[in-house]
């Protein structure tokens, strides 16, 4: 029995060889061969790559083996999207590029209470990083901000939203922002439909934040709000590609919108959700170039980048090690152009230590 099992796979993995050189113009390269070929010996449906799915589609008058490779297949893309709701995930913090560092730093922890954790100095790649939260970057949400040598300016685009950030009195945070001559864009007051306690500023540049009156929170920085043009395919991807739940959806038609909140954990108030928008017949955004992407921990960033492609994303930077840091990272693009990089777990750890 198990020659045979393995006579099977044998002729799977060479059905799959001859069809990979008379369709070589899917462009599946060496990784995706060696991905298929490490599955046909060891049995393993924890991996996957774009393109196979195609390649061994059954069609009319397929043979027996033809068929059973396509069933096997499907399994693995099944497998690899379960994989990921099972990974160790959870969202570690939002990149965005800054035109003052110094500048931000300061409205920051003066007026939102953020800590700055650390900054890391590229010369090498001409920028510096500055990580401020509210707490440890092994256990909460944080800021990296991103300065590019001699950029001043940045344009954030229609795409981006709000960061939001809960607080106890959302009075008190925007006379501290006045008093320090930040912007308000919204006063203080219930939201529309609702009884939360909302208030709007700007830091200096331009970057929104919703103040949120909330009691106390493990998590303070609660959200990170992107516009989307098809919600139900947001939300299928981040459930499907990050693993990620959705915990709540709310349709506004007084206000013409929808919103989805989408993230690891139970309960929304005591973690980080990714806040997806919808506005009624709008679908497309500009993304400028000052928000960049968010950052989600992993245990296996090669398995992650299957699972994006399985769910219809785009791999834009292959698994494997940084050049000067040397952690592991993959990124990647959702359905509506959002940049999220994957950091191995172990890697970031040593690279806090």
């Amino acid at each position: 029995m198990v020659r045979i099992y393995l006579s099977i796979r044998i002729k799977i993995l060479l059905l799959f060889c001859l069809r990979l050189f008379k369709n070589y113009h899917f462009g599946l390269g060496l990784e995706s061969f060696k991905t298929w070929t490490y599955w046909v010996f060891a049995g393993t449906q924890s991996f996957s790559f774009p393109g196979v799915q195609r390649l061994l589609q059954p069609k009319a008058g397929s043979s027996n083996i033809e068929k059973a490779a396509a069933a096997q297949t499907m399994t693995i893309k099944d497998s690899v999207v379960e994989w990921a709701k099972s990974d160790n995930r959870r969202l570690l913090h939002v990149v965005y590029r800054v035109g003052d560092l110094d500048k931000t730093i300061k409205f920051y922890t003066e007026c939102l209470g953020m800590k700055l954790l650390r900054k890391r100095d590229i010369p090498e790649e001409k920028y510096t990083n500055a990580f401020l939260g509210y707490g440890p970057e092994d256990s909460h949400f944080v800021v990296e901000l991103t300065y590019n040598y001699g950029v001043d300016k940045y344009d954030i685009g229609t795409g981006f939203g709000h960061f939001g950030i809960a607080v106890e009195d959302v009075q008190k945070v925007v006379d501290i922002v006045k008093a320090k001559g930040g912007k308000v864009s919204r006063e203080p007051g219930p939201v529309k439909g609702g009884k939360s306690i909302i208030a709007f500023v700007e830091d200096p540049d331009g970057y929104k934040f919703e103040l949120i009156q909330r009691g106390p929170t493990p998590e303070p920085f609660c959200q990170v709000m992107l516009r989307v043009g098809d919600l139900e395919r947001a939300v299928t991807f981040y459930e499907k590609a990050f693993g990620m739940k959705l915990l709540r959806m709310r349709d506004n038609p007084e206000q013409k919108y929808t919103l989805a909140m989408v993230g690891y954990g139970e309960e929304e108030q005591k973690i980080t959700v990714l806040e997806l928008t919808y506005n009624y017949g709008v679908t497309e955004y500009t993304k400028g170039n000052g928000y960049a992407q968010i950052a989600v921990g992993t245990d296996d960033v090669y398995k992650t980048a299957a699972a994006v492609r399985e769910a219809g994303g785009t791999i834009v930077r292959e698994p494997g090690p940084l050049p000067i840091l040397n952690t592991k990272i993959t990124a990647c693009l959702d359905p509506d152009g959002w940049k999220s990089v994957f950091v191995d777990n172990v890697d970031l750890a040593k690279e806090l230590e």
